[in-house]
């Protein structure tokens, strides 16, 4: 039992060893430029550890976004927490959102390359189970006519993430980023004051 038990956490170890050395790569070259020979050689462990816990760079690069994304909602639903009123935790929302994304690895991985890596419909599987998810809780009590609650709720999360991915995309790729990012800012509010309003 002693022994299962540490070969489980020796596992678990090598495992998240692997996670925080790719997660490094992906964000200083790229995932295409990531290569795995140089990856083991980091993490100073074997191919053959790598290929135990990974069938692939792929799948190994899918848990890399998805602990980026479980990050990320954590924050988000932290920034909100600090608010008790639903505009002033999606203002807050929104902003810790770019905020996250003004981090040039975040940016690479989750904004620029996540969704042509592990293709549009792979990427939108991980951001509906978390950023939709962690949005959704805030929009409930904001609904559209004729609408479920839930289904307001999905459909607002999901185009204000729309906006808000974009935008991150205009910050991380402008020539001067902090102007990009006010001009960014304002449109958010914009978009905000215009749902509030509808509620």
């Amino acid at each position: 039992m002693e022994v299962k038990d540490g070969r489980a956490a020796q596992g678990e170890a090598t495992q998240r060893t692997l996670r925080a050395h790719a997660r490094r790569m992906f964000a200083q070259k790229g995932y295409a430029e990531a290569a795995t020979d140089e990856l083991v050689r980091r993490a100073r462990v074997t191919k053959g550890a790598l290929y135990h816990h990974f069938t692939n760079k792929l799948e190994l690069y899918r848990a890399v976004v998805e602990d980026m994304e479980r990050e990320l909602a954590s924050e988000i639903q932290a920034a909100a927490a600090k608010h008790h009123d639903t505009a002033g935790r999606l203002r807050a929302m929104c902003r810790a959102y770019l905020d996250a994304c003004s981090d040039p690895s975040v940016a690479r991985v989750l904004v620029l390359e996540a969704p042509v890596v592990l293709s549009w419909r792979g990427w939108c599987v991980l951001a509906q189970k978390y950023e939709v998810a962690a949005f959704k809780s805030c929009l409930r009590e904001v609904v559209a006519p004729g609408a479920t609650r839930d289904e307001a709720s999905d459909t607002m999360a999901q185009v204000i993430l729309g906006a808000l991915h974009t935008s991150a995309r205009v910050v991380a790729t402008a020539p001067d980023p902090k102007a990009a990012r006010v001009l960014v800012d304002a449109t958010i509010e914009r978009l905000l004051d215009g749902l509030l309003k509808a509620k």
